[in-house]
């Protein structure tokens, strides 16, 4: 059987990731919308100051994988990192280092550094893994409530 155990990172693991200072607000914003949003790496790297709508919780994705044009929510906790982020910018990428745009590559790297290994992709497929399981504990609860009713 194929075990996918490699891809998964704990709580504690993303959560020391997030307020590690060793690593730039930048990249551990990045790291926080991957986690707790639907959004694609080449996503949210694509993103610029206007693309944050704070204020409504939102992000707008102008290059999805779909090549449509989205929004999604996002948390007060990312609204508010994003907000130091952004700071009086009103154009230009939103992730930035140095005066630059963040690559992939740099953030994949640091969450690595950061995780003893554990790949970017493994914040997304943790998060879909998460949510699958509760909406089979949710599905398994309701059926158990229905036969007992």
């Amino acid at each position: 059987m194929h075990t996918t155990t490699y891809l998964l990172v704990t709580d504690l693991e993303v959560d020391t990731a997030l307020v590690d200072p060793a690593f730039p607000l930048a990249v551990r914003a990045v790291w926080q919308l991957l986690w707790e949003s639907e959004v694609r790496p080449d996503e949210v790297l694509a993103l610029d100051v206007p693309d944050a709508e704070l204020d409504d919780r939102l992000v707008v994705i102008r290059h999805s994988k779909e090549g449509d044009l989205f929004e999604t929510g996002i948390t007060a906790a990312a609204a508010g990192v994003l907000r130091e982020l952004i700071g009086t910018r009103t154009e230009g990428p939103l992730f930035i280092v140095n005066g630059r745009r963040l690559s992939k590559g740099e953030v994949a790297t640091a969450f690595r550094a950061a995780t003893g290994g554990r790949s970017l992709h493994a914040l997304r497929f943790t998060r879909q893994r998460k949510e699958r399981d509760r909406v089979r504990r949710s599905a398994t609860a309701r059926q158990t409530e229905e036969k007992s009713a």
